[in-house]
């Protein structure tokens, strides 16, 4: 396969246009170069070539002189370049994990007859909204304990999730006083506790157990089937509610 083939095949992986392809590599094969001869060497339209310049400075493919008149450009080393590019890559594959991380979870509920369990011991969840269906997901057909100090995590999805469960199972809610208004609407039959303070939140069910962070304003949750990992969840959420007082209803 030819170099210029190559290329265009390249430029059209990373979203690079051909006019940006041949700015650099005449950059690349000719040394410094205003925006005038870069044009003429390159075949780019004088229209043009100061935005495509200006575009590969950003992606820091270009390096600029402003300081002699005209402005001199420079290509940046090629093995910098692919570094960059390199990273970017490793940057957005990394920040959407947890997104796959979501959808394999949902996959094995949906698939859970027909294929192993492929999860991790752990799964990182980002997001107010991933951080409730992870919540719900947990909670399955059985008993639940769920403990939080956020008020978010009450909303009125969440509360009727609570509310149906406690119809043929037992529910125990461990909340802070400061939500008590929040859940006083709640029927009898859904056990209450409630604490000065709590650290973070979570919700242990027959699906699973969630642990949940809130950092600044956005929530920083951890998902596990592992049964080691329920039971530790269901000793520390037990000594809690064990200390813990009743509020008055």
């Amino acid at each position: 396969m030819s170099l210029e083939k190559r290329l265009k095949e390249f430029a059209g992986f990373v979203g690079l246009t051909s006019y940006d392809i041949k700015a650099y590599v005449a950059l690349v094969e000719n040394g410094p170069l205003t925006a005038r001869d870069l044009a003429i060497r390159a075949g780019i339209p004088a229209s043009k070539v100061y935005s495509v310049l200006h575009r590969l400075f950003r992606l820091g493919f270009v390096e600029i002189d402003d300081k002699k008149r005209p402005e001199l450009f420079y290509a940046v080393s090629p093995m910098d370049v692919y570094s960059k590019i390199m990273q970017r890559f490793s940057d957005y594959i990394n920040s959407i994990r947890p997104l796959i991380d979501s959808l394999q979870l949902m996959y094995e509920s949906a698939y859970r007859g027909k294929v192993a369990a492929q999860s991790e011991v752990l799964y990182v969840v980002r997001g107010l909204d991933s951080t409730k269906e992870f919540i719900i997901k947990s909670m399955g057909y059985g008993n639940v304990d769920i403990a939080t100090p956020y008020v978010e995590l009450l909303d009125h999805r969440i509360l009727s999730v609570i509310e149906n469960i406690s119809r043929s199972n037992e529910v125990r809610l461990l909340i802070t006083q400061d939500l008590i208004d929040h859940v006083k609407d709640l029927p009898p039959r859904i056990h209450i506790r409630m604490r000065d303070k709590l650290f973070g939140g979570g919700s242990i069910g027959t699906d699973g157990v969630v642990l949940v962070i809130k950092h600044g304003t956005d929530y920083i949750s951890l998902y596990s089937r592992q049964d080691y990992i329920i039971d530790i969840a269901k000793t520390y959420f037990n000594y809690l509610w064990n200390s813990s007082s009743a509020p008055s209803r």
